[in-house]
């Protein structure tokens, strides 16, 4: 009886195995991360274009006796991939120098004509460049620009030929099908983070082609030889992720970015990998195992183990124009980085959200989540070594902020809150910023409201086209796509939009588009930009962006051009009279108490402010203050350069009256910043005398209010003049000192 009963046990145990081993091999498997388990899950159509006289890359190489090509790469991870090259040479004049990602927009519109087969999932169009550059100048191996919904990718073969001609020609092949299929696993919403140490100690496609070299003595070495493999990670994503999330398309998700870090190369390598399964009955296993509870910590072994990283010390600081902006206007803030670690970072030259290193997030007043910024072009810069900061040095930049692919910042009227991220991985963020503050407001006169219709589409609403214009510098389309802003720039050129829109005139005409039919680049127009550029200096964002544009044209401009801009760091914290910069508004020991206004066309004081001037030093006296900054300002009409030696001489004016009131000369600094930082951006006077102004920025020695020295100075304390007609503004801001203005 007994027996009996335990043979229907085994038996019960047998068919139990007997199930569960089948249940392995064929019901749902394990989450794949193997070549060996990846099954064909979507069909992806490359339209390949090339350029004349510019041999393309090979998609297909004989690696150590194994066929690798671009088709049996992407198979791996279970996409069927056709790749057409398309019978036209691109034309492509040498003399045009390097092509940058406006030329390659520009490109794209006009060869891209192919139709993917029916059967096809996904659409991207590539090319073959002879050289590429940034909008810094850098050059470039790869680069991948999001036309269209993750459309467009393009790699420069001659620019990997230069590099590695010298050190390792025999890896030149590899290195180009490498940085095709990198960009192309882009455009896929493939990043940096998502690359691993294979098993044989190499790093997989995803990570960046910088991270196997080494640059010595101005030469890029080889460091290991290229892997042509897809990281797990990828694998996985191929295998499980919607389509939504994977493939390119205006509908689908946008490319989200590279989300890369300050060590990413290092990350790269501590994402290792050893434990590949694969077969498909090493899966069976696993999952075997997994079914009857033993081994799940074996049936994991092929995921990548998570790295704790420790948070690099950066402190992060960002700053932006504090008066609300007209609606439609090209918002640009300033990063800043300090590197507090003990050993040098790569992040100098790197701030801008361009480079996927810092991440600016914004909200609308009052909300509770954040919401990223994805700018709509990527780049890898290719120099490590120049993007080091050494520890205690700082490293900033200025970026025009434009949320998604229709180019404008915020397109209603409101309050907004700004901070920038340094990113750690998609879900965390290693630094903080500060948060700022943002406004936007409807035209407050005619000539506001006539300039922002010129940029409004028919339902009203921020024109796209015009807004993807303005992200590209001005520099795509056609005469008649620009003529928007020629005319905004011509009819309304005192109004704050439309000053800020000569910046992109001014870019198109100093850098003209090449012309994607003929393959050259018209003649810069310099006497026209200069005109421009004169009178392009509306607020600090704008004049620094000014600055980086005609530092990356400047060694193909007159010199009277190139140098006819103040630093960047200038347009936002101000200049000597010796031309030095120092600290204000960014300075957090220094506060504004306080501001003296004055008259049109003058740094003369109001003899009606002078009592008032008096009242405030002795405020400031009781502050103990260290140290005085004072910072002149102008209104909007005027030259950038009168402008800004106006408002140092009523900077020196105020100087002049502390000091009378008892300041030492050598604690008061003064600096200007002429029209960089208006309190209003419109035109009506009562505007433009909030702008015409000294701050007092202070450094406080203590937190109370200090008691009288002396017994004469109690007695000049008791003896207080009038105040005459000034008018001081009384609010929760510093306080206003106007004068009476005829």
């Amino acid at each position: 009886m007994i027996a009996k009963r335990w043979l229907k046990l085994s038996g019960i145990l047998a068919l139990s195995l007997v199930a569960a081993a089948a249940g392995a091999v064929f019901w749902a498997e394990l989450p794949c991360s193997s070549p060996s388990c990846a099954r064909a899950r979507y069909s992806l159509f490359v339209e390949l274009d090339s350029f004349k006289e510019v041999e393309s890359i090979p998609l297909e190489l004989d690696v150590g006796g194994r066929t690798q090509s671009a088709r049996s790469i992407l198979a791996s991870g279970g996409i069927d991939v056709e790749i057409e090259p398309d019978d036209e040479n691109l034309p492509y004049d040498i003399d045009s120098g390097p092509l940058d990602r406006a030329d390659l927009y520009q490109y794209s519109l006009v060869w891209r004509n192919l139709a993917a087969p029916s059967r096809t999932d996904g659409q991207i169009y590539a090319m073959i460049t002879p050289a590429l550059v940034s909008d810094r100048g850098e050059p470039l191996f790869g680069v991948m620009f999001d036309g269209a919904g993750r459309e467009g990718i393009a790699v420069a073969p001659r620019q990997t030929i230069r590099t590695f001609q010298k050190t390792s020609p025999d890896a030149i092949p590899a290195l180009q099908l490498r940085t095709f299929m990198h960009e192309l696993l882009h455009a896929l919403n493939r990043r940096h983070l998502d690359a691993a140490q294979m098993h044989d100690g190499r790093l997989s496609l995803e990570a960046p082609t910088r991270c196997l070299v080494n640059r010595e003595n101005g030469q890029w070495q080889l460091i290991e030889q290229p892997l042509l493999a897809l990281s797990p990670a990828t694998i996985r994503f191929f295998q499980t992720a919607p389509a939504r999330d994977i493939l390119p398309g205006s509908t689908n998700t946008p490319f989200e970015g590279l989300h890369t870090s300050t060590t990413e190369c290092e990350d790269a390598r501590a994402n290792s990998y050893d434990a590949l399964a694969n077969t498909r009955w090493e899966f069976a296993k696993q999952r075997f195992f997994e079914l009857i509870g033993v081994g799940s910590a074996r049936a994991q072994e092929d995921e990548i183990a998570p790295v704790e990283q420790a948070a690099p010390e950066i402190s992060l600081r960002i700053q932006a124009q504090s008066a609300p902006y007209p609606l439609g206007y090209p918002i640009a803030i300033r990063l800043m980085a300090t590197n507090e670690a003990e050993h040098p970072l790569r992040i100098k030259n790197r701030l801008a959200p361009t480079y996927g290193l810092v991440q600016v997030e914004y909200r609308p007043k009052g909300a509770e989540d954040w919401h990223a910024f994805q700018p709509l072009v990527w780049y890898e810069p290719a120099d490590d070594a120049e993007a080091l900061l050494p520890p205690g040095e700082s490293s900033e930049q200025t970026a025009a902020i434009y949320f998604g692919d229709a180019g404008w910042t915020f397109g209603t009227p409101g309050e907004y809150e700004l901070r920038a991220t340094l990113k750690a991985s998609e879900d965390s963020a290693l630094t903080f910023s500060n948060v700022i503050a943002l406004r936007t407001e409807q035209p407050r006169n005619d000539a506001e409201r006539e300039v922002l219709e010129l940029l409004l589409d028919s339902d009203g609403s921020l024109d796209s086209d015009i807004g993807r214009l303005l992200i590209f510098g001005g520099r795509i389309g056609d005469a008649e796509s620009r003529a928007p802003l020629d005319q905004a720039v011509s009819q309304y050129p005192t109004t704050a939009l439309g000053s800020a829109l000569k910046l992109t005139i001014a870019s198109q005409r100093l850098n003209p588009p090449i012309d994607p039919k003929t393959g050259e680049r018209p003649t810069p127009s310099f006497a026209e930009a200069a005109a421009l550029l004169e009178e392009t200096c509306t607020d600090s964002g704008i004049a620094a962006l000014k600055y980086e544009m005609l530092n990356r044209y400047a060694a193909q401009m007159p010199e009277q051009i190139a140098g006819a801009a103040q630093s960047s760091a200038a347009a936002w914290e101000g200049t000597t009279a010796a031309g030095d910069v120092i600290p204000t508004y960014s300075d957090p020991n220094l506060e504004v108490t306080g501001s003296v206004h004055f008259c049109a066309k003058t740094s003369a004081v109001d003899p009606t402010v002078r009592s008032a001037v008096s009242n405030l030093a002795r405020e400031i006296k009781a502050t103990n203050a260290r140290r005085i900054v004072l910072v002149g300002h102008s209104d909007m009409g005027g030259s950038c350069r009168m402008n800004n030696a106006v408002a140092l001489k009523r900077a020196e004016a105020i100087k002049q009256l502390l000091t009378q009131n008892g300041f030492r000369r050598d604690m008061i600094h003064t600096v200007t910043l002429g029209k960089h930082r208006p309190l209003s951006f419109s035109n009506t006077e009562e505007d433009q005398l909030l702008n015409r102004r000294v701050e007092i920025l202070i450094e406080s020695g203590a937190e109370t209010e200090r008691e009288p020295e002396t017994e004469t100075e109690a007695a000049e304390e008791d003896d207080v003049e009038p105040q005459a007609d000034a008018q001081i503004e009384e609010s929760e801001e510093p306080m206003r000192i106007l004068p009476r203005c005829s």
